[in-house]
């Protein structure tokens, strides 16, 4: 019996793919050598079909939504992989795969909209990109890189630095820790929130709205505000997501304040609605950070080389970087 698939055209999804990734249908359709028309009516009848807005359409851009954000993700992996399986079939070359493991939301954010260009400089070197938070396990777990944040075994911090709940290995036989940057939380806010209650010029003024809590590190907003010589306020209704980019998207859809690494803003999809009421004048810094793990044992692999230098490459551009929101 035949089997029919549901599937929307792949000139639909191509479309899409493209002014996802640019946030733009003018480079979607530079990139495509078509129209600027033929993307937008490629992807309103990707819309029709998916029966969901795709993008939030604004006078001088365009943003995903939340279905188009979640849909981007697919499209983009799907597409990679039918790349990668058309490379092999045309030029039959042996490519070495690499596993990288990584938090989801460092992957989703600034590792994922980078590895394109990793790819298109190095053919023959296929990155599998697989998500978690538990401690790593890298040999049993079939790891070859990782990217997690936490505290460096051996290493001292400030008693009043905000903690990191969160694990980087099992065992640290063998493993090398590579630093890629310190992890800065930051509050973010809604513009239009911020505008709305006025200015925020003390501690007291944050935490006079509603603070948006992470269920990864519940104590995020206690260890910073007791940092600077604060405290949460009296009991209340405790909001609560998941993980970053969902408390991202609530401090976006206007429901109070979220405390965010500060690495994270540049890969945010709405990061132009997103606004830094206030900073202490020091960053402050956690007491963990941001590690590429590698072992020992298999730096002689030239592939895993070349990917650990171009990491340790794209860490340092970003921590030069400019603050992404002001």
């Amino acid at each position: 019996m035949p089997v029919t698939r549901n599937l929307p055209p792949l000139t639909t999804i191509r479309a899409f793919e493209a002014a996802a990734r640019h946030r733009s249908f003018t480079l979607a359709a530079e990139e495509l050598s078509v129209t600027q028309s033929a993307v937008s009516l490629q992807i309103r009848k990707l819309e029709a079909f998916l029966d969901k807005r795709l993008f939030v359409r604004g006078a001088r851009q365009v943003e995903l939504s939340e279905a188009g954000f979640v849909y981007f993700e697919t499209c983009r992996r799907i597409l990679a992989e039918l790349e990668t399986a058309t490379h092999r079939v045309r030029d039959r070359q042996r490519r070495e795969v690499l596993t990288v493991n990584t938090i989801p939301t460092i992957g989703q954010l600034w590792l994922m909209p980078r590895l394109a260009e990793f790819t298109a400089q190095h053919r023959d070197i296929e990155i599998r990109v697989v998500s978690d938070i538990r401690p790593l396990d890298m040999l049993a777990d079939g790891v070859d890189l990782a990217i997690r944040v936490g505290p460096l075994a051996g290493t001292r911090y400030p008693r009043d630095a905000p903690g990191v709940d969160l694990t980087l290995v099992k065992n640290w036989d063998g493993i090398c820790a590579d630093f890629l940057f310190d992890d800065i939380l930051v509050p973010v806010m809604s513009r239009d929130l911020h505008a709305q209650g006025g200015p925020i010029t003390s501690l007291d003024d944050l935490t006079s709205f509603e603070l948006i809590h992470t269920a990864s590190r519940p104590d995020a907003w206690r260890d910073w505000l007791r940092a600077q010589g604060a405290s949460l306020p009296a009991k209340r209704a405790k909001l609560e997501y998941g993980h970053f980019y969902i408390a991202m998207r609530a401090a976006q859809e206007h429901k109070g304040i979220a405390l965010i690494p500060e690495i994270l803003l540049d890969g945010y999809p709405g990061r132009n609605e997103l606004v830094l009421p206030m900073r202490p004048a020091t960053p402050l810094k956690s007491a963990g950070a941001y590690y590429l793990l590698t072992h020992n044992g298999a730096h002689d692999r030239p592939a895993i080389a070349t990917f650990r230098t171009w990491v340790l490459n794209e860490a340092r551009q970003s921590g030069n970087a400019a603050p992404a929101l002001s």
